[in-house]
């Protein structure tokens, strides 16, 4: 999708409601923006969360492609769930100056996250875990924004993540894994990812304080942020 800035966001899909049909292109009005952004749009039929080498092979020469023709300068990488983790990884392949990552997985390996009982069709063809984690996340290299919900399934996620002042980390008391639906429902999820693109972490944590009880990691209380896993 053509834009008229110098900035290109690639929006990655999430694994979709119809297993035995392609996962659809998500975020395509918010990431364009009304024509303000080039936007990629992605998606994968197998579900790898980045671990196929051909998907991402062929991602990365489309995204460094269009970086060449269009001269973009800002690139942002979009995504929901499996699109989240795949944003948060695809750093490791090519470069990216911003994440913006809705309810991502700190892994899909059963080796890392034995609680995680979702999405097991997908994961268990799975032959090798290139990208095992997010643990190689780096704020001083490029912006993060992740927002995560606070149900015990999300949180078996988000307590694992890497803690880093600079790591805009988002956690949503009494959500669960569908915040992109509930922000829509909110009409904000335009306006949310428009300042996080614009790097404008106060502004964004304003406006989501405004119809939810959310808090930055780091601003948990010790005994909120280390709740045991199984309560």
């Amino acid at each position: 999708m053509a834009g008229t800035s110098d900035r290109l966001v690639v929006s990655l899909a999430g694994v979709g409601a119809q297993p035995k049909e392609l996962p659809p292109f998500e975020f395509m009005g918010t990431a364009w923006d009304q024509g303000r952004n080039h936007v990629l749009l992605a998606t994968e039929r197998r579900r790898s969360w980045l671990n196929d080498a051909a998907y991402s092979g062929e991602l990365v020469r489309q995204i460094e492609t269009l970086v060449e023709q269009l001269s973009i300068r800002d690139i942002v990488c979009l995504g929901n769930s499996m699109g989240a983790y795949m944003a948060l990884n695809l750093p490791q392949l090519t470069r990216v100056d911003c994440v913006i990552a809705f309810s991502p997985q700190y892994s899909m390996s059963s080796l890392h996250v034995p609680e995680e009982v979702r999405w097991s069709r997908w994961r268990d063809r799975i032959k090798e875990f290139r990208f095992p984690t997010v643990e190689a996340l780096d704020p001083s290299q490029r912006d993060y924004f992740v927002f995560h919900g606070n149900t015990v399934l999300e949180r078996i996620h988000w307590q694992r993540f890497p803690q880093d002042p600079r790591l805009h980390h988002f956690i949503f008391r009494g959500e669960g894994h569908n915040l992109v639906q509930r922000l829509k429902d909110e009409e904000m999820l335009t306006d949310a990812v428009r300042m996080a693109i614009e790097r404008k972490p106060r502004r964004l944590r304003r406006l989501l304080e405004g119809a939810f009880d959310v808090a930055r990691r780091e601003m948990l209380s010790a005994d909120e942020a280390h709740l045991p896993l199984g309560d």
